[in-house]
């Protein structure tokens, strides 16, 4: 694929920035920290994970890339199993929560296959990536359900799992055709094709993380008006 140098240049730092962006949501979360619920307590140990793996795929991109995949397949395997808990949490169904734990261990069963032995380490995981979205999907989903169901939430925009669970829908419905495609769609060595490809992806998480920060904001204040009456 044949991109113009400027391109491939904003496309660059694009990426550096939406890097970035996850220490907005970051401060907000120590910053409210007394005042979080559980849920968004493990929200902020995903963003800590988060940003620890975005520095060490840095590091491994300078002395070891051959090393960067196995890195990210360790993440969306620990990613999927924060969220899993964060939605066993928040949602309140037994059967829903019964659920929630057959589908960690087999999520974490798929995942390891897919890394060993169906698509391995030199490339990216793109069968868990589809399995990773459609769980994650269908449990912000089932979130929407429960509010619904509840009906004691007026403003939708200020509750924070409502935020967490738009941004999953966002970040999951948005990138999964990109993980789809992008083994068959991009050489190993076809830098402007992958940097594309990352581009795309930091655009989705450009908007992931401002949904982050507003849940964090509007969480310290709920707690703290709910302390305050």
């Amino acid at each position: 694929m044949q991109i113009p140098s400027w391109l491939l240049t904003f496309c660059e730092y694009l990426e550096h920035t939406a890097s970035l962006m996850v220490l907005i949501p970051l401060g907000l979360a120590f910053w409210r920290w007394p005042r979080l619920p559980n849920p968004m307590r493990l929200m902020t140990g995903y963003l800590v994970f988060t940003e620890l793996a975005l520095l060490l795929s840095s590091l491994v991109e300078l002395y070891r890339p051959q090393w960067n995949y196995a890195l990210w397949h360790v993440f969306t395997l620990v990613q999927t199993l924060f969220f899993f808990r964060i939605y066993y949490l928040t949602l309140s169904a037994r059967t829903v929560r019964r659920l929630i734990k057959f589908m960690a261990g087999g999520f974490t069963v798929f995942a390891l296959l897919d890394t060993f032995y169906l698509e391995g380490l030199q490339q990216v995981n793109s069968y868990t990536h589809v399995a990773q979205s459609a769980l994650l999907i269908g449990l912000a989903l089932l979130y929407f359900e429960q509010l619904l169901n509840e009906l004691h939430i007026t403003r939708l925009e200020q509750d924070p799992l409502f935020l967490v669970s738009s941004a999953v829908v966002l970040y999951f419905s948005g990138t999964v055709l990109l993980y789809v495609f992008v083994n068959k769609l991009s050489a190993p060595a076809d830098y402007a094709s992958h940097q594309v490809i990352y581009t795309l992806n930091a655009m989705v998480n450009l908007v992931q993380y401002l949904l982050f920060a507003l849940a964090f904001w509007y969480a310290g204040r709920a707690q703290s008006s709910r302390s305050h009456s």
